[in-house]
């Protein structure tokens, strides 16, 4: 096909009005999101918080992600109610801006949502009509016969996107990490009303998280997490999400599947026991964290936080071991924290 010639016009002219054509482009996007952000902001002044969660939705989406935009969006959804999105949004700013002072105080949002965050296990569509903001399909796992408490409130989520559904031996690590539990302690899960729910990752039971994703950050996304807990509801993601698509990477060995479930299992205990609370917990941690040796104070920082994460996310790795799982960190915190370890062997009974 041939192209008519603009004759008597030089090519260094129309090189600058192709530039200039494509530049006057981007402030109508970044109009558009100063007018969002701004109406959004308005809403939110005035308390009419449905409308403030609508334009910080429209917000993020045309490219106003800062650490401001998510905070006000997750104070949005605490105001409306809706804790685990709250809890969720919170965490991205936690995760996303660190050392801010958005994420000291998303942190402090993280803490108060964290009680309230329970998620219905109950399904309302099916994968092929699954719209956003509703999560997919659900499929009881295959119980044992008999089976009661916690281990009957184990769910599937059926895949969406044309990922893999989850594996039978990815079910079965729940299945065993559930069974393999002390009786005093799953006795005190299945009383609490406590589940699991397993799903291929989290846009499988979330679609709408994919417009939530910081992706162009360094720091690991929520998809690309093991999982996360929402009040009493442990969610176990099978596979990390690939970054710049809704495919999924290899599916996580049935021991990490069990091992994070055990974990979940003591975070949940501990937001009834306090146990990473404890004044003697708190003692024994603490003179362990003053032994480290630098060398591994990068890999183990996680759990060196000054703030109750350190000791929570200490005592949940630890304890998750013990009861049978294990991962990378295993063998360096066993031999970094013996204190909290006879510690948490003592209080636990295991």
């Amino acid at each position: 096909m041939k192209f008519p010639i603009l004759k008597g016009i030089p090519l260094s002219v129309l090189l600058a009005l192709s530039l200039l054509a494509q530049l006057s482009v981007l402030p109508v996007n970044a109009e558009d999101r100063a007018v969002e952000f701004g109406v959004a902001i308005a809403a939110y002044d005035r308390k009419d918080y449905k409308q403030a969660e609508e334009h910080f939705r429209k917000a993020i989406e045309l490219g106003e992600k800062s650490a401001k935009a998510w905070l006000y969006s997750a104070h949005t959804f605490m105001a409306l109610g809706q804790y685990p999105q709250a809890y969720k949004t919170y965490e991205i700013v936690t995760r996303s801006f660190k050392n801010t002072p958005e994420a000291q105080i998303a942190l402090q949002g993280m803490n108060a949502t964290r009680g309230k965050a329970a998620v219905p296990t109950a399904a309302a569509t099916t994968p092929a009509t699954a719209t956003k903001g509703q999560p997919a399909s659900a499929q009881t796992a295959p119980a044992t016969p008999g089976a009661v408490g916690l281990a009957a409130r184990i769910i599937i989520i059926a895949p969406l996107m044309n990922h893999p559904p989850c594996s039978s031996a990815s079910i079965k690590a729940v299945q065993d990490a559930v069974s393999g539990l002390p009786p005093h302690l799953r006795s005190k899960l299945d009383n609490n009303g406590a589940s699991i729910v397993l799903s291929p990752n989290l846009i499988d039971r979330w679609p709408n998280s994919l417009n939530d994703l910081p992706e162009d950050k360094d720091e690991p996304t929520l998809a690309e997490l093991g999982g996360r807990i929402y009040g009493k509801e442990m969610c176990v993601y099978e596979r990390p999400k690939v970054r710049g698509s809704t495919n999924l990477g290899t599916a996580r060995a049935p021991r990490l599947i069990k091992h994070t479930v055990l974990n979940m299992c003591f975070q949940v205990l501990d937001d009834e026991m306090t146990l990473s609370k404890d004044p003697g917990l708190r003692a024994a941690y603490e003179l362990d964290k003053q032994s480290v040796p630098e060398s591994m104070t990068e890999k183990l920082a996680t759990f060196l936080k000054n703030d109750d994460w350190g000791p929570r996310e200490t005592c949940a790795e630890m304890t998750g071991a013990m009861l049978g799982g294990g991962d990378e960190y295993t063998d360096d915190l066993f031999r970094c924290f013996p204190n909290t370890r006879k510690w948490l062997r003592t209080k636990l009974q295991i």
